[in-house]
């Protein structure tokens, strides 16, 4: 009876097990299904290296004029500019030395804004295997997406650097005849005294306004002048007035003094988001000038949505170009 019975329930288990294994699958799976982010460990930093790949092999127009600097944590960067003390007298025998005051001009503030995007795969692509395929393909449309962004962001600091609308700390716009200086100075100008296109003669005048240029107390300050901002409407006039032994567009046997001196030995920046056809601009060597200020740097991210089963991905980062010293362009609207 015992080996009857031991008999049976060995023939019962063993009818049962393949029922107990499926229903024990079965609720694994309902308890934590296969989802799509059970993929990110793979998937993730392959669209890392797309977007890298493509984010920094471009060629960044920016970085010609503006200068990344890192912000301070908190949600706008203002900086203060200064002005010093004028020019020492000459002090007569006898007499003690005259005190001067210095002060704060104006404050310029960078409030940042946060730039990003983003897209999502869905479970359908992962099962039918093409979520590396098509998530690398929009891993590089993201980073254009992104580079573009920060080119146009600072492109528009000269788009808008005539109008009255965006100005600086110091309440006029980036190239102007009246910013103002500090006690006695009056007014300061970084703009071409009459509007002109771009040629030999026009450029000249500005390097002559460049080399004039002082301070916020009036003392003469040597400005270096860099290398002309031309969008590429003018790219091949800059060409020709940096580059030419002789004077261009002239029969007269004359030097090229902007070669011969030396000047403007930096390579023109063409920038392609310039609106503009007929304004240009001379980038100089003044401190606090143009600048993309960094609060966040770029990061990549990749997370899982339960209700949907979709994996999605999103880049982002935070910063604002502007400009603290107003020295840092003369330019014309031109003609």
């Amino acid at each position: 009876m015992g080996t009857t019975k031991r008999l049976l329930t060995s023939v019962i288990r063993f009818l049962l097990a393949p029922l107990a294994a499926y229903a024990e699958r079965y609720l694994l799976c309902w308890a934590n299904p296969m989802m799509s982010t059970d993929f990110r460990s793979i998937v993730a930093p392959i669209l890392n290296d797309a977007f890298d790949g493509r984010y920094e092999k471009r060629k960044d127009e920016w970085k010609m004029t503006h200068e990344q600097r890192q912000g301070i944590p908190r949600s706008y960067h203002e900086e203060p500019v200064l002005f010093g003390l004028g020019a020492a007298p000459e002090i007569p025998d006898g007499e003690p030395v005259p005190y001067d005051t210095g002060g704060e001009l104006y404050q310029a503030r960078y409030n940042y804004k946060v730039v990003g995007t983003a897209y999502a795969m869905t479970r359908i692509l992962v099962e039918d295997g093409d979520h590396i395929r098509i998530g690398t393909m929009f891993a590089g449309e993201a980073a254009d997406a992104m580079a573009e962004t920060k080119e146009t962001k600072c492109a528009n600091n000269l788009n808008r650097s005539f109008n009255a609308l965006f100005p600086g700390g110091d309440g006029v716009s980036l190239v102007n005849t009246a910013h103002p200086l500090g006690p006695g100075a009056g007014f300061g100008s970084n703009q071409l005294a009459v509007a002109a296109a771009l040629s030999q003669t026009s450029a000249e005048q500005l390097l002559i306004q460049v080399r004039n240029a002082f301070d916020d107390r009036g003392k003469r300050i040597r400005l270096t002048p860099l290398k002309f901002v031309v969008s590429p409407s003018n790219m091949f006039q800059a060409e020709t007035i940096v580059k030419s032994v002789l004077r261009p567009d002239t029969a007269n046997n004359a030097i090229n003094a902007i070669k011969s001196m030396g000047l403007l030995q930096e390579e023109t920046a063409v920038i392609s988001r310039l609106t503009s056809t007929t304004a240009w601009w001379i980038k100089t060597d003044a401190p606090r000038g143009l600048t993309l200020m960094m609060r966040r740097a770029l990061s990549k991210e990749m997370q899982g949505d339960f209700e949907t089963d979709s994996t999605r991905w999103r880049c982002s980062e935070r910063y604002e170009p502007f400009w603290t010293v107003w020295r840092t362009v003369f330019g014309t609207a031109g003609v």
